[in-house]
């Protein structure tokens, strides 16, 4: 009996590991971002999108901001590129008019979850309990999103899982500004720049609420020299629909 009862607390304890390992060592796929990696298999985590068409995907998170989401809108008109939003859904039920005039603009929803927390630091209930929160939100401004992008572009196991299963496609991205790294649009614009190419997903922000005031400011003012390199290398915004398709 001793004996088996070891044998039991051996399995216990190997299956305690394999759950730890399925809710933490998933989170390395953040690293894609800074490799070539397009997609895990089954397109359970994207961070690019094909590479055989001139096309980029403009993406912008944490908004909805009553400051800083109609200037982006404002620029991206006169610049004629279209983008895809992720709204915090906490911030969206606040501002629903806001995510009402990105849609009417002609750019695409996705979900930006329902708090901005650090999914590596939460259980796999909170994951499932806040992506649920976030879906009830976006269903009563009339909008189902497609794409989801975890806070701080932390993808934990359960935090692909508990997307997967409502459907959602999650993404992350190939290049990024980090507008709260300095207040220079030239410094952002040239990070950008350093990895677009076809099938790039690139990360900007229409808020500062949870980074260094005023960055949106930087992103925003960056955007002229991103839409110039843009042209500069034949490659079109595009949302990441129609960058990455539908799936089969």
């Amino acid at each position: 009996m001793a004996r088996r009862g070891g044998r039991s607390t051996r399995y216990a304890g190997r299956a305690a590991v394999a759950a730890l390992a399925a809710q933490y060592l998933p989170s390395t796929v953040t690293l894609g971002q800074w490799t070539s990696l397009q997609a895990l298999p089954g397109d359970l985590c994207r961070w690019q999108g094909p590479r055989d068409a001139p096309r980029v995907a403009l993406t912008f998170d944490d908004g909805p901001s009553p400051e800083a989401t109609p200037a982006v809108l404002d620029r991206l008109d006169d610049l004629s590129l279209v983008a895809t939003f992720f709204p915090l859904a906490s911030l969206a039920e606040q501002e629903p008019d806001l995510v009402a005039e990105v849609v009417r603009r002609g750019h695409a929803v996705g979900t930006h979850g329902y708090r901005h927390e650090h999914h590596l630091a939460r259980t796999p209930r909170w994951v499932a309990a806040d992506l649920a929160a976030a879906d009830s939100v976006m269903a009563g401004l009339g909008l189902h999103p497609v794409w989801y992008r975890p806070s701080y572009g932390q993808a934990t196991g359960s935090t692909l899982l508990a997307a997967r299963r409502r459907g959602w496609r999650t993404v992350l991205w190939s290049a990024w500004g980090r507008e709260w790294t300095t207040k220079d649009p030239t410094e952002v614009a040239g990070r950008i720049a350093g990895r677009l190419r076809p099938g790039a997903v690139v990360l900007l922000h229409d808020n500062d609420v949870f980074g260094t005031p005023g960055m949106w400011r930087v992103g925003l003012d960056s955007l002229e020299l991103v839409a110039a390199e843009l042209d500069r290398r034949g490659l079109e915004a595009v949302t990441l629909d129609t960058l990455v398709g539908t799936p089969r």
